[in-house]
């Protein structure tokens, strides 16, 4: 029937078609001319879900992790158990555990592939309620009206930005006795000490000296050595930028960058 469709729709002629298939011309008439009729092939066994069901689904999982509450795999197991049963819809899902088995959602995972597994970057409700299309919009707007008054160069355009440095390197797999319960090796701690390093360079790649903060109360000589020339070292508890210690990488970036009224900085 598929194979005789697909070449009703591509030009042959009905009774011929018929004829050369072995089906009856009214029902051959009659199923070409439902658009719905589905020409793909199936392998294996049925899906529990409908395309459009299914689709439902994909959207719900994107627009959850546009919305920074993606879903875990186990909660969509649950989830999908759950809109199954409330639907009615016949399904092998596990009654007992009340969610979809692993070949349910790695066949789903399969089937749309927009979707994928992701380890997902912890991001504050602070940052995510600042990241709208309103204050984005406001951010453009200014940086835009600010370009328009100054005319900035691209060697006097800036771009700073913070990243952390995990003072603990992992250590690569090694060889050992065998029935060890555990194997260790020498790393300067053992849990993971960031330090912050604020970094900024302009469109032309003219590069200032980062600021580099240590997660301790005191400095001491030996930690300014070994770093790029001109970088500037400061530290707290925390070793995370502060206003107190940005406000320094400013009079540091300025040192470097000599803004004046006459030749603005961006």
């Amino acid at each position: 029937m598929k194979s005789a469709i697909r070449d009703i729709r591509g030009g042959a002629k009905l009774r011929p078609t018929a004829a050369l298939y072995g089906i009856p011309v009214m029902t051959l008439s009659d199923y070409s001319k439902r658009d719905s009729y589905d020409l793909s092939f199936r392998m294996g066994r049925k899906p529990v879900f409908s395309r459009e069901q299914e689709t439902e689904i994909r959207d719900q999982i994107l627009l959850l992790a546009s919305m920074f509450y993606g879903l875990t795999p186990q909660s969509l197991k649950a989830a999908v158990f759950t809109y199954a049963e409330s639907n009615k819809i016949k399904n092998p899902f596990n009654k007992d555990k009340k969610e979809a088995g692993k070949d349910w959602m790695y066949g789903f995972l399969k089937r749309n592939p927009e979707i994928s597994i992701r380890r997902p970057e912890p991001t504050s409700v602070n940052r995510i309620l600042a990241f709208n299309a309103t204050e984005v919009q406001i951010f453009f707007d200014n940086l835009s009206s600010t370009y328009d008054k100054y005319r900035f160069r691209p060697r006097r355009i800036f771009n700073v930005d913070e990243t952390g440095i995990n003072a603990v390197h992992k250590p690569g797999k090694i060889l050992a006795p065998k029935g060890i319960k555990q194997v260790g090796s020498a790393t300067s701690w053992e849990r993971g000490k960031n330090i912050t390093i604020c970094c900024c360079i302009s469109a032309k790649g003219q590069y200032v000296p980062p600021l580099i903060i240590y997660p301790r109360l005191r400095m001491h000589p030996s930690l300014e050595q070994g770093g790029p020339n001109g970088s500037s070292y400061r530290c707290n508890k925390s070793g995370w930028m502060t206003e107190e210690l940005f406000f320094a990488w400013l009079v540091h970036f300025a040192e470097h960058t000599k803004p004046s009224l006459e030749d603005p900085v961006l």
